[in-house]
């Protein structure tokens, strides 16, 4: 049987944990409200993005890039490289398996992701991964956006596809959002300017360059929203955990009171055991 002193130890060493809960509970926090702040900002300026295209196709529409029906696509999915986030990693690979198929090119960002796809004997093309702070995003961006683009640019491919997680109305929702070639409907409904803009570049570079930049918010936004999901998941973890704990230590006390009372008892049955309150 355990004594207090042993129950004693369990307790520290919970409260431990507990103190390592938190630290992760609180990390998650501050990065869901940092990432809050700057999804809107993003946005803001992915619109804008779309704006220009918009303008620019409206008054150069042969250089746009057509939508074909045939050809390949490219998936790009972004889960997590750390753990401790539930059901994060595991509903964007089910959402994977729902969509792929055979002509498909498949990116992956984020090794636990990674993990998941390779459970459902899913092949992939490509793995980089995934970023675990905001500081972080933009060096990730730097090799993906090129490896992406010069994918893209090859004649089989017409499609490329964001897959992520978004919290809308503090629920994590999961998007399988096409971005390019744009969508033709959104950037009519924009209502372009009906004077041709003033530029001293050619319309196809200043598109390329527009498409690019567009790619890369878009990609920025992507990892965006996956930490900040990641971080939601995490933060869910971290409470149950805590509430676990919780429940274990008041267990544990609760033990320690009997196990403390029974070596009392003990004690005071061998002091009567050896005489000593006897008088001869």
């Amino acid at each position: 049987m355990l004594s207090s002193a042993d129950v004693e130890k369990k307790i520290k060493s919970i409260y431990t944990v507990k103190d390592i809960v938190g630290a992760m509970k609180a990390y998650a926090g501050v990065t869901i409200r940092k990432t809050e702040e700057l999804v809107l900002n993003i946005r803001a300026y992915e619109e804008n993005m779309l704006y220009a295209m918009a303008d620019i196709m409206a008054h150069y529409p042969a250089i746009f890039l057509e939508k074909q029906t045939e050809g390949k696509r490219i998936l790009i999915a972004f889960g997590s490289s750390q753990g401790l986030c539930g059901p994060f990693n595991e509903k964007i690979a089910d959402v994977i398996s729902d969509i792929i198929n055979s002509n498909d090119t498949l990116f992956l960002i984020g090794r636990r992701l990674k993990l998941s796809i390779e459970l459902k004997h899913i092949t992939y093309d490509g793995y980089s991964d995934s970023v675990v702070s905001i500081n972080g995003i933009q060096p990730a961006l730097k090799e993906t956006v090129s490896q992406i683009m010069n994918t893209y640019k090859k004649e089989e491919y017409y499609n490329l596809t964001f897959i992520f997680t978004y919290i809308s109305e503090k629920r994590p929702e999961i998007s399988a959002e096409q971005i390019l070639p744009p969508d033709i409907t959104r950037l009519s409904a924009l209502k372009p300017l009906k004077i041709p803009p003033l530029t001293y570049l050619e319309p196809e570079i200043i598109f390329n360059k527009i498409l690019e930049e567009f790619l890369y918010i878009s990609l920025y936004r992507g990892y965006l929203e996956s930490l900040r999901s990641e971080n939601w998941y995490r933060m869910r973890s971290m409470e149950g955990a805590s509430e676990s704990l919780e429940r274990r230590i008041l267990e544990l006390g609760s033990l320690q009171k009997y196990v403390r009372q029974e070596e009392i008892t003990e004690e005071m049955l061998e002091i009567l055991g050896s005489g000593m309150f006897y008088r001869r």
